[in-house]
């Protein structure tokens, strides 16, 4: 048996993350991008959760994204920390709602309203092919669907895919009738 040596921690010495080991580019397999519920579990959010409780979690864990779930555990919609600023929770006050008896189900994108991208598909494809799809779709962010055995599979998000890539990554959406009310309002 060795006895190994032991090295004090310099000051030279940096703290290092995945993100400092990718390599990955626009022709880098779409599959790498994708946030795999095989392998990583899904980052969750019960629909009756107050609107205030989920701000708060998701500015604690840092987390922008999560999967809105009912008591079955069935995704039922998806939600943006966006979905939780301060005008939404005001509009919905606006009408006629308590700021306290907001739920994440009032606020979230409901599941019908989410695209998905096929994981068949997906591992034939390149990461360009995905933006290009969040571009041309204006959408920051998707599901993967397994079709052939119907599992909501993983997620991808624009922003995960500018933060992999280190560059900017401007998915222009299409605006709504909200959008232009927000705007014109602010």
């Amino acid at each position: 048996m060795k006895t190994l040596a032991l090295y004090a921690v310099e000051a030279i010495d940096h703290l290092v993350q995945p993100a400092d080991f990718d390599d990955t580019t626009l022709s880098s397999p779409a599959l790498s991008v994708v946030t795999d519920f095989k392998h990583s579990l899904p980052n969750m959010i019960s629909a009756t959760s107050s609107a205030s409780d989920a701000l708060e979690m998701m500015q604690q864990e840092q987390s922008k994204l999560k999967l809105v779930v009912d008591n079955d555990g069935e995704m039922v919609g998806l939600l943006h920390l966006e979905q939780l600023s301060d005008q939404a929770i005001m509009r919905r006050v606006a009408f006629g709602d308590s700021r306290d008896d907001i739920l994440v189900a009032d606020l979230m994108r409901p599941r019908e309203r989410i695209k998905a991208l096929a994981y068949q598909q997906l591992k034939q494809c390149s990461i360009a092919d995905v933006v290009n799809t969040l571009q041309s779709s204006g959408e920051q962010h998707c599901v993967v669907i397994d079709r052939e055995s119907h599992q909501i599979r993983g997620v991808i998000s624009a922003q995960d895919i500018a933060r992999r890539l280190k560059v900017n990554l401007h998915i222009q959406q299409t605006p709504t009738f909200l959008h232009i009310f927000d705007s014109l309002s602010a």
